[in-house]
């Protein structure tokens, strides 16, 4: 530190002062974004208000953040789904060996999820599928409010189970592009149809990824 022969005046101390400071706040806020972006909570929406996320599929190697869409664990036949032609919430064993609802999808059964807020940054979701019975599939559609889809749904992916024991599904994509390009929530229903002539499904835990890292 230079030592001046000559003392500054109060409007030069006060002027050297007031950089200085300027120059920290600047310095602080450099130092601190890295550290509050990387001890930013997950559990806090990326784009879509009153959604939380978790990791529920590291055990699968899988270690994306995912937010549960609402009903998806199927704990009773009242949360907003609408369940066709033969579709109906049953007790059985869940992939964690635990006894409670799940989605039995018969063959030609159709059920359709609660709304789900998305955007563009909300790329694919997976779910757990069983194969009771057949070899068939579960045909996955998504249905975008304001646009054809909604009364068309878009195929975006089959569901293959292993026969008898719960598999984790790949991945399947939301395809958020159909409601337009800007990067905003739109809603979302999922469309689970089961195919097969003589065949028998069970779905559990829905969850979407909003690519969180």
């Amino acid at each position: 530190m230079l030592v001046s022969s000559s003392r500054p005046t109060a409007s030069r101390f006060n002027r050297g002062l007031g950089c200085a400071t300027v120059l920290c706040i600047a310095l602080l806020g450099l130092s601190a974004a890295p550290a509050l972006a990387a001890g930013s909570s997950p559990a806090t929406s990326a784009g879509c208000e009153g959604q939380t996320f978790s990791q529920p599929f590291t055990a699968e190697n899988d270690f994306n953040y995912y937010t549960l869409v609402h009903g998806g664990e199927f704990n009773s036949a009242s949360e907003g789904w609408t369940l066709n032609r033969g579709a109906q919430i049953v007790q059985a064993t869940r992939p964690n060996a635990a006894t409670g609802g799940v989605l039995n999808l018969p063959s030609g059964a159709r059920a359709v999820s609660p709304p789900v807020c998305v955007t563009l940054q909300y790329p694919t979701a997976r779910v757990w599928v069983r194969n009771v019975r057949g070899a068939a599939a579960v045909t996955v559609g998504v249905s975008y409010a304001g646009t054809p889809t909604a009364t068309n749904p878009q195929a975006v992916g089959q569901l293959h189970g292993q026969q008898g024991s719960w598999t984790l599904s790949e991945p399947f994509n939301l395809e958020p592009q159909i409601a337009g390009s800007g990067e905003g929530p739109r809603e979302v229903r999922f469309v689970f149809v089961a195919g097969g002539l003589i065949s028998d499904f069970q779905l559990y835990g829905l969850w979407v990824d909003p690519r969180m890292r």
